[in-house]
């Protein structure tokens, strides 16, 4: 775990809760231990967790949260057992990776083919966008690992923030082959949502898409962003200037038996 990699992922983590935070809502901020717990209009807790002097406060407080996502550095080795042992919660592994000058990422074009796009998530969204239910079914098509129902993926992506951006890679068919996403908390960005059908891989459609989310995030005024990366994407974000931070496990519960999704 680097030092100041994981000193600027805690910092955008917690910027992102501040956005999202409600009336209502109690955060948390204690040592070894970030977030937010569900209150308010909002039923999903989100919780980073460092180290192992979260330990008891989270043992107190797990038999609480009934829906939401538990961040574990892998450090945090009690932390992480603690929660592994509870079976409500299903889990997978990621590698937290930070860019700290957001100017330095360079540009991919798309290949020939695919065209870039914005998703309509919002009614005020353009209205030639993409329609979000088509990127989530598509993203979800290339990404078995997201269990949600598709109208409780849709209902999540548009629950968040005015500040966060989708994107879609599309087909001069309408289809759509790629998804990417970005929100901006301050001067920090976060990915999220980035996804490419199976038969568009190795093409450099990744590195695009993530490259188009994060020229969105830094017009938007972000100066530095994280992400959680995947095997499969790790390589990617390396290319694009991104340094690894921690391995982060991470827990999702929801409040139906379908698993929640970050």
């Amino acid at each position: 775990m680097q030092t100041d990699a994981i000193d600027t992922y805690v910092a955008a983590f917690r910027a992102r809760c501040a956005v999202l935070r409600r009336p209502g809502r109690p955060a948390i901020e204690e040592p070894g231990v970030h977030g937010l717990l569900s209150g308010g209009d909002d039923p999903l807790a989100r919780l980073l967790v460092t180290d192992d002097r979260a330990y008891d406060l989270l043992a107190a407080l797990l038999p609480e949260v009934r829906a939401g996502m538990i961040g574990v550095v892998t450090a945090a080795t009690r932390c992480l057992r603690l929660v592994e042992s509870n079976p409500a919660w299903t889990a997978n592994t990621v590698t937290a990776m930070v860019c700290r000058d957001l100017g330095k990422i360079p540009v991919a074009p798309l290949p020939k083919g695919l065209t870039l796009r914005p998703v309509r998530r919002l009614a005020g969204d353009e209205p030639d966008g993409v329609p979000l239910e088509d990127a989530v079914a598509a993203a979800m098509s290339a990404d078995p690992r997201i269990e949600d129902e598709p109208r409780a993926f849709a209902d999540y992506l548009r629950s968040l923030p005015p500040t966060f951006r989708l994107f879609a890679a599309v087909e001069s068919n309408e289809a759509v082959r790629a998804t990417s996403g970005s929100g901006v908390s301050g001067t920090y960005a976060n990915v999220m949502f980035v996804n490419t059908d199976r038969d568009w891989r190795r093409r450099g459609v990744g590195r695009a898409m993530t490259g188009a989310a994060l020229r969105a995030a830094r017009d938007s005024g972000a100066t530095q962003v994280c992400l959680d990366a995947t095997a499969e994407g790790r390589a990617i974000y390396a290319r694009l200037g991104f340094e690894v931070a921690a391995e982060v496990t991470r827990f999702f519960r929801s409040q139906s038996p379908a698993s929640a999704t970050e």
